[in-house]
């Protein structure tokens, strides 16, 4: 054992030499993946791994072949490769890879812990949206790649570019953790509440929503999902996209995007697009200007990532011409509008100290300006608010056997907001912010075909003193600083029972604490954040030599310490206008079957049953926030989803098909919300086609229907979704698969 030992020291020791006196900046690992025909595949990913995870990965081009470049101090290398619709290997390096026929769509790397593991062997549902959909499905905005993800709804507030609200398993749209690159997107004065409506898909190269409370590796706004967007990687280059699109409303859309890695380890990655659309009615016009740069450099076995993304969109705010049922709709609006100007900037610092020990120091700026436009009467100024949220974290993970793998790390975060109609006692606004700082630990056992994880999370609060204001509507006085600790558990498991037959399960808390708006407009200084229960188990069953895949999961979330309003009779519960006092429950079933019978055939389905309810405030006996009854469904959460992706691939042609239908939901009076009253909005089905022809090499026209039906129907009450909806483009690839 000594000698082995001492062979392995010396052996490193020559690569070492031979490192820095060669001149030798990496070794090359080069081959093809393969499906069981031997046909290529393009677009798998295929990524080099050690005990402590990914060290770097890479999507195969048009002829399936990857050539990835790592450093020779690394040990014990393995392969890993997954592509949609195939089974994912793990094997030592090879020049051939070859992938099974499976149905899930996998990644090489799941969302749901800070331990790098495939999604197949988490306890927590994962759900993957791959480069190959971004690129295939010909959709501008990743938003509408979400819509058909199992137990999701998205429900946007009429055409391009406007709001939209992602609710996940009966969770509010404030409780969704959206990640650009690692970087938090959530802005503090809408207390983590995210529009979906505008992240460009050009720029993204794969998307993953992990379901379930989070906060234990992801921390505060955690409490229903974790979205995590990964933009373009110089790794997967060389690649050049050019795109061309124009379409009904005088839609029209442009980008270009690449990437590439040079000499000594460099490598940049880029995407600019332009989204332009005049909507179906007066000031209901979209512009869309979207710039991504990234930039890696790998020396060793070290790498540091740096990235910038830049979104500005201006969309007009026609108001509800949709449903009217009280007659309330003053006409459409022709002068407000919203503008957004949101800046993301983010770098990553990963180094295998050792074979057993990795680093990682991750810090990341989101900044977000929004001006919007609403005329209320002569003399009436536009409304502003900014968002800031800057973070750092840093990361050990240490693989101490086979068997375990433990990450700990801290993060520091400061979000900070101002508001034109937030204001102190002298009638200015003011600079509103709150600190954090949080320790967590993970750990990850393998125990033959048991795999469990098991983290823990403090996250301490500290908001400096905030200034009254005493001529407010609830009149505020000066709110004291203070602090507040939260700890949030997670423990999820995935067992294979037989090779065709997994069990999965998880627990999990969330938390949200309040945000900039619920803080300036109330009179209660005590505000805690929001928490969550959550609980699931499922099972999934593989059929017909797996060419078939059913997945059932069971999920429970129950919502207190909300914080609801308690006026009038109310107020003996609470001393103040708003206290954390509300409670709610979600909880349902949801499916999906994946079928994959033959390479130029795949089919994805998914439904949900969704049973939402008021409960009563905590404290009291049968009583509920005004304007709800005790029992009564949450609002916008259908009893009833499904939705299903069918793609035929034949010759030259590709062709996607796209559906889903909704049950009737909850819903409020658009004009003057809860106050005047809820009403019941019907449910819909939507049908959408695309199609690709590749007309010449590496040049393909297709072409987008949404709504192919042409049906009328809101996904929010008073906001009509378009009716159908044709465009027509053009693009060039030098890399189609990347």
């Amino acid at each position: 054992m000594r000698l082995i030992c001492n062979f392995r020291r010396l052996r490193r020791a020559l690569l070492s030499v031979a490192f820095f006196s060669l001149g030798l900046h990496a070794a090359e690992i080069k081959g093809v993946v393969l499906d069981p025909p031997g046909n290529p595949i393009p677009g798998a990913q295929v990524a080099a791994v050690n005990a402590l995870g990914i060290i770097t990965r890479q999507v195969t081009d048009d002829r399936g072949i990857y050539d990835l470049y790592i450093s020779p101090l690394y040990e014990n290398v393995q392969l890993r490769a997954a592509a949609p619709g195939y089974a994912t290997v793990v094997s030592p390096p090879t020049a051939v890879i070859r992938l099974s026929l499976a149905p899930r769509i996998e990644s090489v790397r799941a969302a749901t812990s800070n331990i790098d593991t495939i999604p197949a062997q988490q306890g927590t549902e994962v759900s993957v949206v791959t480069g190959d959909d971004l690129r295939n499905r010909d959709e501008a905005q990743a938003v509408d790649l979400l819509r058909t993800l199992p137990g999701m709804v998205i429900s946007q507030s009429g055409a391009r570019g406007s709001t939209a609200d992602l609710f996940v398993r009966g969770g509010d749209p404030a409780y969704n953790l959206v990640l650009l690159d690692d970087v938090p997107l959530n802005g503090f004065y809408g207390g983590g509440l995210f529009d979906f409506a505008h992240i460009s898909a050009d720029a993204v190269e794969e998307a993953q929503v992990a379901r379930g409370p989070q906060s234990a590796v992801y921390g505060s706004y955690a409490l229903g999902s974790v979205v995590n967007f990964e933009t373009r990687s110089p790794a997967n280059g060389p690649a050049l996209d050019v795109l061309a699109e124009g379409g009904t409303h005088d839609e029209n859309r442009d980008s270009l995007s690449g990437e590439t890695m040079f000499a000594r380890g460099w490598g940049v990655a880029g995407s600019f697009s332009s989204l332009l659309s005049n909507g179906p009615v007066t000031n209901n016009d979209y512009r869309n200007d979207n710039g991504l740069l990234a930039l890696d450099h790998r020396w060793r076995t070290n790498k540091i990532s740096f990235f910038g993304d830049f979104d500005s969109n201006n969309v007009g705010e026609p108001g509800p011409y949709g449903s009217n049922p009280l007659g309330l709709f003053p006409g459409l609006n022709k002068i407000a509008r919203s503008k957004n100007n949101t800046s993301n900037y983010g770098v990553h610092y990963n180094g295998d100290l050792t074979d057993k020990l990795r680093l990682d120091v991750i810090g990341g700026v989101y900044w977000n300006n929004n001006l919007e436009t609403f005329p209320t009467g002569p003399g009436s100024s536009p409304l502003f608010d900014k968002d800031l949220n800057a973070n750092g974290e840093l990361r050990a993970t240490y693989t101490i056997s086979k068997m375990l793998t433990m990450t700990a790390g801290v993060v520091v975060d400061r979000e900070e907001t101002r508001d034109t109609v937030a204001l102190n006692a002298a009638g200015s606004d003011f600079l509103l912010r709150r600190d954090a700082i949080s320790e967590y630990l993970e750990t990850r056992m393998t125990i033959r075909k048991l795999y469990i994880n098991l983290g823990l999370r403090a996250e301490t609060y500290m908001t400096p003193l905030i200034p009254g204001d005493l001529t407010a509507v609830i009149p505020r006085p000066d709110f004291p600083a203070q602090s507040d600790t939260e700890v949030s558990p997670r423990l999820s498991g995935s067992y294979l029972i037989r090779p065709t037959t997994r069990i999965h399960a998880s627990y999990g808390t969330g938390i949200r604490p309040p945000g900039g708006a619920a803080i300036v407009f109330t009179n209660n200084p005590a505000l805690l954040p929001e928490h969550v229960q959550g609980y699931d188990a499922g099972i999934e069953e593989t059929l017909f030599a797996s060419k078939l895949s059913l997945d059932a999961t069971w999920f429970h979330n129950r919502y207190r310490d909300l914080i609801v309003s308690l006026g009038g009779p109310y107020g003996e519960f609470s001393p103040y206008a708003t206290g954390n006092l509300g409670t709610a429950r979600a909880e349902g079933i949801e499916t999906s079957a994946q079928l994959r019978p033959t390479r130029w055939l795949s089919l994805t389905a998914g439904y949900t049953w969704l049973e939402s309810d008021v409960l009563s405030l905590e404290g009291s006996t049968g009583l509920v926030a005004p304007y709800f009854y005790l029992g009564e469904p949450l609002l916008r959460r259908p009893k009833q989803s499904g939705s299903f992706v069918a793609t035929l691939r034949h010759g030259r042609a590709d062709v996607n098909l796209v559906g889903s239908w909704r049950g009737h939901t909850l819903d409020a009076e658009p004009n003057q919300g809860v106050s005047a009253g809820l009403f019941v909005n019907p449910g819909y089905q939507d049908l959408g086609i695309n199609v690709n022809y590749r007309v010449h090499g590496k040049l393909t026209a297709y072409t987008n229907l949404h709504n192919a039906l042409d049906q009328r129907y809101e996904e929010i009450f008073g906001y009509p979704a378009p009716l159908l909806n044709v465009v027509l483009g053009l693009k060039w690839s030098l890399a189609g698969s990347r």
